[in-house]
């Protein structure tokens, strides 16, 4: 059982594992962003590469059968025997920057990046037959490619890795360092697998991996800001800082502009709801362009009185709305639960 999605979740508040799902799978569309954004999600999209979906469900259904959560309307939230299973075994989520996950493309940095302590190792015993740690090719000519023009050499990666290296975890907690250490590979060392370690450490193996993400990732940015050749590696990897993804921008820049939703959908050949979810995407991540302008007064007031001073946010729903108020778009319904949720988002995020 993967008792590792169970840190995702609250006792408290419903959370839809339905919206977790798009988002580890990088599946952007503008209603899981906004509950993505509720839960306090958006900082996991795309964290694992070649996420498995059906696994996910699969995953989440035995967790709820064997009663760890719990399902309601809204969602589902952890169950007593949950949250007694993650003090027991004082379960945490590690990752501490995971919007890097985001940023980099985390699969071609590790790759990188084992190549680089692997290959400087075995210089250093001028061993030149041996299996590289990556078989993906894109990896190897990238690498191979940095270390030819860089004019780096063997002696300049050694040097510069090993100090890297030092220097990043020398300020980490001595387990997790010795963890990272123990998953890279050298000179007559294949580096150890999660189930390995977990066994040497007395931890589940999601934690060990956990562990190696959260110190890869960072390791990743840490050579990404500094100014040696390492950077220039990270470099090659294209990190992408801007969340709102570059495809959207032709809309926003179109409603900026003073263009009306169905005037972008006719001019873009897009339909109107892509086009929302174009703007919803922005505004979720930036608060810009202010949509709530699309939202009178008196339909926000109404809203106000309807939900925010009687509900918690979960439980709002459109069709209570039209129930009293039938004319009103759904678009302003959800550009009001956007702007609303954003504050919330705002004080419990570093987003």
């Amino acid at each position: 059982m993967n008792y590792y999605w169970l840190l995702f979740f609250d006792a408290n508040q419903p959370r839809r594992p339905a919206v977790l799902r798009q988002l580890l799978a990088n599946r952007q569309k503008g209603s899981a962003l906004y509950f993505g954004m509720l839960a306090n999600w958006l900082q996991y999209i795309g964290l694992f590469s070649g996420f498995d979906e059906a696994k996910f469900d699969r995953e989440i259904q035995q967790l709820v059968t064997a009663a760890y959560l719990e399902a309601g309307v809204a969602g589902l939230t952890l169950s007593a025997k949950g949250v007694e299973f993650i003090n027991e075994n004082d379960l945490k989520l590690e990752l501490a920057q995971p919007k890097l996950f985001r940023i980099f493309p985390m699969e071609l940095v590790a790759n990188l990046i084992l190549l680089a302590v692997q290959v400087a190792s075995e210089a250093s015993y001028q061993n030149k037959q041996y299996y590289v740690v990556t078989d993906n090719v894109y990896s190897q000519y990238l690498f191979k490619r940095w270390l030819t023009q860089s004019n780096f050499g063997l002696t300049g990666l050694q040097e510069e890795i090993v100090a890297s290296l030092a220097t990043f975890l020398a300020n980490e907690p001595p387990q997790k360092a010795a963890i990272f250490a123990q998953k890279l590979r050298g000179h007559n060392f294949p580096g150890q697998t999660n189930e390995q370690l977990a066994t040497i450490y007395g931890k589940f193996p999601f934690e060990i991996e956990q562990i190696w993400l959260d110190l890869l990732s960072r390791f990743a940015y840490y050579l990404y800001q500094g100014d040696g050749k390492l950077a220039e590696l990270m470099a090659l990897t294209q990190p992408n800082f801007e969340p709102v993804r570059a495809s959207r921008f032709k809309t926003i820049n179109a409603f900026m502009a003073g263009n009306t939703i169905k005037e972008i959908a006719s001019r873009l050949h897009i339909k109107e709801n892509t086009v929302l979810d174009h703007l919803y995407e922005a505004y979720i991540w930036h608060g810009k362009p202010d949509l709530l302008k699309l939202v009178s007064a008196k339909e926000q007031e109404l809203m106000t009185k309807l939900f925010v001073e009687t509900k918690s946010q979960e439980e709002w729903s459109y069709q209570d709305l039209v129930a009293v108020q039938p004319e009103i778009a759904f678009y302003k319904f959800r550009i009001f639960e956007i702007a609303r949720g954003r504050k919330r988002w705002q004080t419990s995020s570093n987003f």
